[in-house]
């Protein structure tokens, strides 16, 4: 009697130690997803954009669904935008191993002079968790403000009478007893800055932001100085493609990603330098003497 007991307690042991295991093996085999395979991807069009704003972005992307032993499978989605905006959840069930399109679209830009660097990407939630790659993009906004008034703060001068004078330890380019720029203890630049000046026959000195400028350029009698002085040390930009940014705290004007000029705090100086810019269509910044120069001037 004893031995008979043991036998049934030994059977029932077998029995409690597998039929989970059967039960656990059937439930899997069911309902977990987890041997699916599935791929997420998008992209961005365009990735760059600079123009007239408000602008669409549009997105495009494939769901791939593969391994699928067990379908149907219904798999739900939505959109992250950079700025911790979510789209609608999204569904779509598959029947069959496949890929499907996915579309978006983000409108950006209000302003003249925003610029967006931000991304979007796909986010699975079910049947399981899984992010797409994000898909970058660019927009600058450049748009025409409203016509304001355009008042510049210029200096005239004679440049037939500019000469290059040694003054307190420091030359300068003087016309009569008025001081015009201050090159410090440069003399050759001095002297190169001057042969420019006659070269083109500035006669305007103009500033934004005085009397700390922030801006400054050279007019010929109200006109964008005009010709190609020889050996001159000048940095291309396209007018239409510039805008104002905010980077890190700082005011500046950019051509795409590079960086033209930079006005710290001074958004308003910003604002109105892009306005000169454009009024006077500057194409080139030129220089004397950089890294760290002191005189500098635009023309087309």
């Amino acid at each position: 009697m004893k031995y008979k007991h043991k036998i049934v307690f030994f059977i029932l042991s077998i029995l409690f130690i597998f039929i989970p295991i059967y039960s656990c093996a059937r439930y899997t085999d069911q309902y977990t997803y987890h041997d699916v395979i599935i791929n997420a991807n998008l992209n961005a069009f365009p990735r760059e954009y600079s123009g007239i704003c408000p602008t669409k972005i549009r997105f495009m992307g494939n769901i791939t669904v593969g391994n699928l032993l067990n379908p149907p499978l219904t798999v739900h989605y939505f959109f992250q935008r950079s700025d911790g905006v979510k789209s609608s959840v999204y569904k779509h069930t598959f029947y069959r191993e496949n890929s499907i399109s996915v579309t978006h679209e983000w409108i950006l830009g209000t302003r003249y002079y925003e610029v967006f660097d931000d991304w979007m990407r796909l986010e699975i939630i079910e049947p399981y968790f899984i992010k797409s790659n994000k898909a970058y993009f660019k927009v600058i906004c450049r748009n025409t403000p409203n016509p304001e008034p355009f008042g510049e703060d210029c200096i005239s001068f004679n440049p037939s009478q500019t000469e290059v004078k040694y003054i307190s330890g420091r030359w300068k380019i003087v016309d009569g007893n008025k001081w015009l720029f201050d090159l410090g203890s440069k003399r050759t630049e001095a002297e190169q800055a001057l042969r420019i000046i006659k070269y083109y026959s500035m006669n305007q000195s103009c500033f934004v932001g005085r009397p700390q400028p922030s801006f400054s350029y050279l007019l010929v009698s109200g006109q964008p100085p005009k010709g190609e002085f020889p050996g001159e040390d000048c940095i291309s930009f396209n007018p239409d493609k510039v805008s104002v940014y905010k980077e890190r705290g700082r005011w500046r004007i950019l051509e795409g990603y590079r960086v033209l000029f930079d006005f710290d705090y001074k958004e308003d100086e910003a604002k109105k330098a892009l306005q000169v810019i454009h009024r006077y269509g500057f194409k080139r910044a030129c220089y004397v003497g950089r890294p760290t120069y002191n005189f500098m001037y635009l023309r087309r």
